[in-house]
């Protein structure tokens, strides 16, 4: 399996068993986690000095990602993991594999990511 296609099953593996919400709510956003599948709204402190005086980011569970209208940027649970803790794809796939508890996909892995908490 080329580099690609294995970041490919890893990142989607992420999106379909990591909700986005508990990855916003670990790293302390102001998110519902009760909320289900709702968008919320919720302050980012990815732009500027750290600090958004409004709620200036939206959260959609149903793609697995949010989006900062100040930051003008999307993410997932892998690109907000980077963008926090300033590190590359691959060390923010660990890090969500482990937060979260799955099992590292072996590097002889082929076939669809599969789905199961």
């Amino acid at each position: 399996m080329d580099g690609n296609t294995r970041a490919s099953a890893a990142a989607l593996r992420i999106r379909e068993t990591i909700p986005i919400i508990d990855v916003l709510a670990a790293y302390g956003y102001e998110v519902r986690t009760d909320g289900g599948d709702r968008e919320q709204q919720f302050r980012c402190d990815l732009h500027g000095s750290g600090h958004d005086d409004k709620p200036s980011a939206r959260v959609y569970p149903d793609s697995a990602s949010w989006y900062c209208f100040a930051c003008d940027k999307t993410r997932d649970a892998i690109g907000t993991v980077q963008a926090r803790e300033d590190i590359a794809f691959w060390p923010a796939v660990k890090m969500l594999e482990n937060a979260f508890g799955l099992d590292a996909l072996p590097f002889d892995w082929e076939g669809e990511a599969k789905v199961g908490i």
